[in-house]
């Protein structure tokens, strides 16, 4: 997977070559790399909120549910307060199935999916309306998978940003 993957029915793409435009996504790529040390990916006990305070307002924990085949298996652990303003609510504490239309509900549990099974960053990027008074916004975000010491990816790190333009 090289090339950018549509989303489908969002438009929203997936990037595997993690090409980000947002200086302050490719500065949380770098910290999780530092985390990450030569494993796989960093342990969730590896992340301390402060090392990136400026990054928080933006960035959301989604635990996971091994083998993470659908979206009853991820939970909102974490929500950054620009995530509730631009989502017109807090998801912490709730399963994204029962928050979410089915079909945004759908591509949002693949992409999961998809960084639980390559066990890697994603980039994603493109419009998606977050909140139905809202038109859609033009947003960036970079999604990575942790451990909590498991050894398999039980929970996502992510940050998702606002672009000026798509």
């Amino acid at each position: 997977m090289s090339e950018p993957l549509r989303l489908a029915p969002l438009d929203l793409f997936i990037d595997p070559l993690l090409s980000f435009q947002d200086g302050r996504l490719r500065e949380m790529l770098a910290y999780w790399e530092g985390k990450r040390a030569g494993r796989a990916f960093p342990a969730r006990a590896d992340v301390s909120p402060a090392d990136i305070v400026s990054h928080l307002p933006s960035l959301f924990l989604i635990d996971v549910v091994p083998p993470a085949l659908g979206l009853a298996d991820f939970r909102v652990r974490l929500m950054g307060t620009a995530l509730n303003d631009l989502f017109a609510r807090d998801f912490t504490g709730r399963s994204l199935e029962t928050e979410l239309s089915s079909k945004s509900a759908a591509a949002v549990g693949k992409v999961f999916g998809i960084v639980c099974q390559l066990r890697r960053p994603l980039r994603l990027h493109g419009k998606a309306v977050f909140a139905k008074a809202n038109p859609a916004t033009a947003v960036e975000a970079v999604l990575m998978p942790l451990t909590t010491g498991s050894g398999s990816v039980d929970m996502v790190m992510g940050e998702l940003v606002k672009r000026a333009s798509a």
